[in-house]
Formats: structure tokens, sequence, C-alpha cells
């Protein structure tokens, strides 16, 4: 397939343009941000500036190209920016896409839609409720994104697939919280904790997979589909930090009820992705045992990380 991918510099961008090359597919990048990509196996991705405002720009790239990702995000708080940015880009994007008579859309989003997470597996049909999510502005446009690529796909006649994923990890993992519990380890300062907190990290290679399989079925279009690799408990997580860096930090668990930390540390995100896996043929590329081993090393690469910048003072 032939395929571009919107916001492409960015982290997912750049390990999903890894994936698609190694695959066979022609890769064309593009952001409003300069980019740079090193060859993988001989082949590189065209890589263009491009400013989603620029609609006849977007026309221009994304024609003769099958499939268009819409990677790209701000990550603002700001309703402003969030609105005349974000979503009126993935408007523009939706249209050019039409016009260039690209095959199909597909846009990334995030469980943030769901808002609160459910007891259990949450399935796609569970409620969205953005505005009660930890960051509800950024949620909310997320969601209002998804809405618009099923009401703009009919209208300008372009196939849309939408991608709900949790946390997504490569070579290397980010998270300010995360960031702040290997600090806390780094200091062998006490780590709280709630048992049962947790959620579904999924690797850059299944969200690969995902938009490899959305892209050749024609009944994903107007569908929304969860994806995730491996559901990791905070505790595993603690207790894989702890172990990386030779932590003394003594573990307290605190019931679910009594925790006074941040609010994320306290949720439950388990994805199920069986709606994908019986309607795409989704599974993930690795057992659970070998995606847990790559998340161990994509953590230990942020551990070392962290690390570097403590001891530099930043």
């Amino acid at each position: 397939m032939k395929i571009v991918l919107a916001g492409g510099a960015g982290d997912v961008g750049k390990h999903l343009c890894v994936y698609l090359l190694k695959h066979g597919h022609q890769v064309t990048l593009f952001d409003k941000e300069e980019a740079s990509f090193t060859a993988i196996a001989g082949t590189k991705p065209a890589i263009l500036k491009a400013d989603l405002r620029d609609i006849p720009r977007l026309t221009d790239i994304i024609a003769g190209n099958d499939i268009v990702v819409n990677l790209a995000w701000s990550f603002s708080d700001d309703p402003h920016e969030l609105f005349s940015s974000d979503i009126l880009g993935h408007i523009n994007l939706l249209q050019a896409a039409a016009a260039a008579r690209a095959k199909r859309l597909i846009y990334a989003s995030t469980a943030g839609v769901y808002g609160v997470p459910a007891a259990s597996a949450i399935e796609e049909t569970h409620c969205c409720h953005p505005e009660q999510a930890r960051k509800p502005l950024y949620s909310v446009a997320k969601h209002c994104a998804e809405q618009l690529s099923a009401v703009l796909g009919c209208t300008y006649g372009i196939p849309t697939t939408i991608l709900r994923f949790w946390w997504a990890f490569g070579d290397s993992i980010a998270g300010k919280h995360l960031r702040e519990l290997i600090k806390l380890a780094i200091a062998n300062r006490p780590i709280r904790t709630v048992a049962e907190a947790g959620g579904m990290f999924v690797t850059m290679d299944d969200i690969g997979l995902a938009v490899e399989l959305a892209g050749t079925r024609p009944h994903a279009t107007g569908t929304v589909y969860n994806v995730g690799s491996l559901y990791l408990s905070w505790l595993e997580i603690i207790q894989l930090i702890i172990d990386l860096t030779g932590s003394k930090s003594p573990l307290q668990l605190t019931p679910s009820a009594e925790w006074t930390g941040p609010a994320f540390l306290n949720e439950t995100w388990e994805l199920s992705w069986s709606k994908a896996n019986n309607e795409l043929g989704y599974r993930p590329l690795l057992d659970n045992t070998n995606t847990q081993q790559l998340f161990r090393q994509a953590l230990a690469t942020c551990v070392q990380q962290v690390m570097n910048t403590t001891s530099s003072g930043k």
C-alpha cells in the first residue's frame, strides 16, 4: 500500500513509518515540523513539510496514495488551539483525502474518549464521556474528531476508521508519571501505588499492524477499534523500575478509596481488542512473554534517560 502519515514526525509516526517500510509499504511522511529519517533496509519515506491549514497542498501530497493516517495532534489543553488547529486540521485532512480519492483515512484516537474507565475490560460499545476524563478538553476534542470522521467521511465520500489505544511504546516509553516514579526509585524514596490500577499498553508495531489490517478491510469503514498488546498493573511496573534502578525504595500499597496521589495512578484501563480480533484478524504480533520483555527494554531506556537528566542536573 501507499500510505501517508500526517503528523509523522512524532514518536508514533516515526515508529509506524519504520514498521510500514519493513513490511514493504511506500510511505510519505509530512509534518508542520522539520523531520529527518534514517533509511530502513535501503528505503526511506518521502519526507515533506506541510501545514494542515493548506488543503491544496494536502491534496497534492495525498494524490496517488491509498491510506491516510492522521497522527497530527497538539496535545494542548487550550480549547482555542484544540479546535482552531487540531479539529480544523482534521476536517481539512478529511476533505483533502476525499479530493485526492484516497481509499481510507485512519484516525489515531485515545482511550480517553471513554472518560472514566469501566470496572471490566472496556469494549467499543462502552458509553463515551470524554468530559469526565482526566484531561477533559483533550478527550472532548479527540471524541469530536472521531464523530467528524464518521459524519464528514460520509459527506465527503472518504471511508474512515478509528483506532483507540491507551499508551503506546517502542524503543523507549514516555510519560510524566512514569518518570516521576523512576525519580522516586533513584532517590530510594517510598513509592505508593494502588495494587489493582494499571492499563493496556500497545507496541508501536501492533499499531502498525492495526493500520495495515484496517486499510485492507472494506467492512472497517465507519468503525471504531480498540487496540492493545499487554495489560500491566502499576505494581508490576514499579517492581520493574526498582529492579532496573537497583533501588531500595519501599513499596506501599494503598487501597483505591484511600489514594491521594495523581488520579491517573488510580485508574484501570483494560481495553478489550476482541472486536478488532473478530473483524480485522488483529492480534498482537508477540506473545505476552516477549511483549513484557519488549516493555522492559523500553522502560530500561526511559530509566537511563531519567538518570542522565538527573545526573546532569536538568
